[in-house]
């Protein structure tokens, strides 16, 4: 694998399971090694001793024999120096690393270059998928149905002083609508997780996300971009007689196909189709699959 499929930005990153996957490759490993080395150094030193030794006190009378001296020792030392520094991996070097051992052992049943044919993968299966994130349709929905109740608010004409009681009626009604649908949609993001739909020719993956895993705990970082996603397969529905329900995580898994539609038709009004909200959809038909991701990232 090439250094720069190495180099990841993530913007999804479970860390707990990196590390646990990472362990169970290695059969344990250390996330700090200590790396040493030595250099010897070798120096030279010359000793150099000058000084004369005079006759004059022996044989001045008769000559002065000047003798000078030079003592030179070469001394060789040997210096090792040892220097000690900390190999550390962070959250996203070992995700690299993990990413690694998957595609060398041939552990990914899709690749992100290779095409998904729902088909072909298990329950359990580990995969790699490219393409670009769409937030649960139904999370979508109640979001932008609330916005655009706010900013019709915002534009709202001043009612004139006859009609100040009947715009006060309106008013009320329009906020007790609003507060349902943010009770809706309480009710679809208390568990902490969000479903991202991912479409594909040949199947839709839905991805069951934590928040807490989020970069920078922003939802809006994954929408719009286009990025790989490592995960785990957890469940496949490989016929369209199967099916998703994106309301699974809620108490509203209770209420029937019948009553869903009742409520759902709320928001095919005459006077909602200007506001261009998206499709409601509250099922993912198959060949579909769930699929918990590790980390997704560009």
């Amino acid at each position: 694998m090439s250094l720069k499929d190495q180099l990841i930005i993530p913007v999804y990153l479970n860390e707990k399971t990196v590390l646990d996957m990472l362990a169970i490759i290695e059969d344990g490993f250390s996330m700090v090694s200590e790396v040493s080395s030595s250099n010897q150094n070798s120096s030279t030193t010359d000793l150099k001793l000058g000084g004369g030794l005079s006759t004059k006190a022996i044989l001045d009378k008769l000559l002065k024999i000047q003798i000078d001296t030079n003592f030179e020792k070469e001394k060789s030392n040997n210096t090792t120096a040892e220097t000690k520094s900390e190999k550390v991996h962070t959250n996203v070097s070992l995700l690299s690393k993990f990413r690694s051992e998957l595609i060398n052992n041939q552990l990914l049943s899709c690749t992100a270059e290779s095409d998904l044919d729902i088909s072909k993968i298990k329950t359990g299966d580990f995969i790699e998928l490219e393409g670009e994130l769409q937030k649960n349709p139904m999370i979508d929905l109640m979001e932008k149905f609330i916005d655009v109740f706010r900013m019709s608010d915002i534009f709202a004409e001043k009612p004139t002083l006859g009609n100040k009681k009947a715009t006060s009626n309106q008013k009320s009604s329009d906020n007790a609508v609003v507060k349902q649908m943010k009770s809706f949609l309480d009710e679809l993001t208390h568990s902490g997780t969000v479903d991202f739909i991912l479409e594909n020719p040949k199947g839709t993956l839905v991805l069951s996300t934590q928040e807490q895993y989020l970069a920078n705990d922003n939802i809006s970082e994954i929408i719009g971009g286009r990025f790989k996603i490592l995960g785990k397969v957890i469940k496949i529905c490989k016929t369209s007689e199967e099916s998703i329900n994106l309301l699974r995580k809620t108490s509203l898994y209770l209420l029937d196909k019948k009553s869903l539609d009742e409520f759902l038709q709320l928001f095919n009004a005459d006077e909602l189709k200007q506001f261009n909200l998206p499709n409601i959809k509250f099922e993912i038909s198959g060949p579909s699959a769930i699929v918990i991701p590790v980390a997704i990232y560009a």
